[in-house]
């Protein structure tokens, strides 16, 4: 008798799957995404009588997938631009604060190489008074060693801090700036004004020609000047020499040496000698009578009045009696012509005042 075999039936090979004993990748039928759904239009129902558990599936599964696509861009593109708005922001600042040292350097070029038009262009001066021209800053001996360290930015406002040697002596300054239409300017002028309040009275101050004196203030760039050197009929004065160092919390006072020119000093000498020896003949002199009388010094001017052109000196005279030594100043007026030499002159006994000289007798 036979037993007949019961008849088992395979199921269906799953589509897109790995074939028993494949070794290969996955091998995906067409129209198929690769992991067993249809690769028509997802938004697709599909078609009428379709199961509805399996388009609902199809419709979630959808959905996470864009969602995770669509973060995944989110994610890259909202770290991207803030990165790339950074990187322009650093690049535009970078920019800003070589331009403002360009202008800065430029500035302290234009100072060295005596171009002060060119400085007062690039930092305008805001004080009274009127710059030298150029002229005068390349007489001078020019600032060295000069840089620009350290460059700050801050919005419209910056500031260059710079380092120059002049006179010796180095010194730091900070430039402020301001930008204006994209164009750094300065606002810091290292300009100074020479303060020649006090002199000689009959200094003559002047530096390549451009006094110093006058009604308007003249402002000069760092450098070492010197005082121009003038002799006339009567007196001299100049040659000597001061520095500008820019710097406003520092003086600059020229010192101005006067004094006469040998003709009148030699001159004005004999008369304070014979103006002494006459008072000594008198009872009430203060200088006794036989005592030796030597100059020391050279005759000095004490007093000028510009209106009548005169000209008060002071002759140093000394008295030496052999165990005692005095001292007097010998008043001296001159009274100068239309030329600037001198048409008369009026002496003092010693210790006189300015009110008690009279005509001289030699």
């Amino acid at each position: 008798m036979s037993t007949a075999m019961p008849q088992f039936e395979m199921p269906p090979r799953a589509e897109g799957s790995v074939r028993p004993g494949a070794t290969g990748s996955a091998q995906i039928e067409p129209g198929s995404d690769g992991l067993g759904n249809d690769s028509a239009d997802p938004l697709d129902p599909g078609p009428r009588g379709s199961d509805p558990l399996h388009t609902a599936t199809a419709r979630r599964r959808f959905g996470w997938r864009q969602l995770l696509i669509a973060g995944l861009v989110g994610v890259l593109a909202g770290g991207a631009i803030p990165v790339a708005l950074q990187s322009l922001d650093d690049s535009a600042a970078s920019a800003q604060v070589e331009d403002l040292r360009s202008v800065a350097l430029e500035y302290l070029t234009a100072i060295a190489n005596g171009r002060a038009g060119v400085a007062t262009g690039l930092a305008p001066v805001h004080s009274g008074g009127r710059v030298a021209p150029d002229g005068v800053l390349q007489t001078a001996d020019p600032i060295t060693d000069y840089t620009v360290q350290l460059v700050q930015v801050d919005g419209l406002s910056g500031s260059a801090d710079v380092r120059y040697r002049v006179g010796g002596i180095e010194v730091f300054r900070a430039l402020e700036a301001r930008l204006v239409d994209g164009e750094w300017r300065l606002r810091t002028s290292l300009a100074e004004v020479a303060d020649v309040t006090f002199s000689d009275p009959i200094a003559r101050v002047q530096v390549a020609g451009v006094p110093l004196d006058g009604v308007a203030p003249v402002l000069l760039y760092p450098g070492s000047y010197r005082i121009d050197a003038f002799a006339g009929p009567f007196f001299l004065s100049g040659g000597d020499e001061f520095v500008v160092d820019g710097d406003p919390g520092t003086p600059t006072a020229p010192y101005v040496t006067a004094g006469v020119v040998p003709r009148i000093r030699d001159y004005a000498t004999e008369l304070a000698l014979d103006t002494v020896a006459d008072c000594q003949l008198r009872a009430r002199c203060p200088v006794g009578y036989g005592l030796r009388l030597l100059p020391v010094g050279e005759p000095y001017p004490v007093d000028a009045d510009a209106d009548t052109g005169a000209i008060d000196l002071v002759v140093p005279i000394m008295a030496l009696d052999g165990r005692d030594t005095q001292w007097f100043d010998v008043r001296l007026r001159a009274i100068l012509d239309d030329d600037g030499a001198p048409a008369e002159w009026l002496c003092g006994e010693p210790g006189a005042s300015a009110e008690e000289l009279h005509g001289c007798t030699l």
